[in-house]
């Protein structure tokens, strides 16, 4: 009973450490022959335009990169298949990125 007891309390922290990670994630895109397709989120437009040149430039044809919310800011995680170069050049275009601030219309 007791086993049952410890057994079920682990599962809900597991599930609440899922949750909590699932939460830091801003977006994820994936990269399939050569070309980006977002799997979550809505990464910014400049973003993606400087991702979609480090692939065609590096020669990228799989992988994914996830942009992730930490203490630090915005931390970008690649798959193994992106050379150290490119991410560190994405992870640049990620530290221009402005995250949780509302757009403002301009004014004509």
């Amino acid at each position: 009973m007791l086993a049952l007891l410890l057994l079920m309390i682990a599962l809900l922290l597991a599930a609440g450490a899922l949750l909590i990670w699932q939460a830091s994630i801003i977006f994820s895109i994936q990269i399939v022959d050569g070309k980006l397709r977002v799997r979550r989120g809505d990464p910014p437009r400049h973003f993606e335009h400087a991702a979609r040149d480090v692939v065609r430039r590096y020669g990228i044809e799989t992988g994914r990169l996830t942009a992730m919310r930490t203490g630090e800011g915005l931390r970008l995680r690649g798959s193994s298949s992106i050379p150290r170069e490119a991410h560190g050049e994405l992870q640049t275009a990620l530290q221009r990125v402005k995250v949780g601030r509302r757009r403002r219309k301009r004014r004509r």
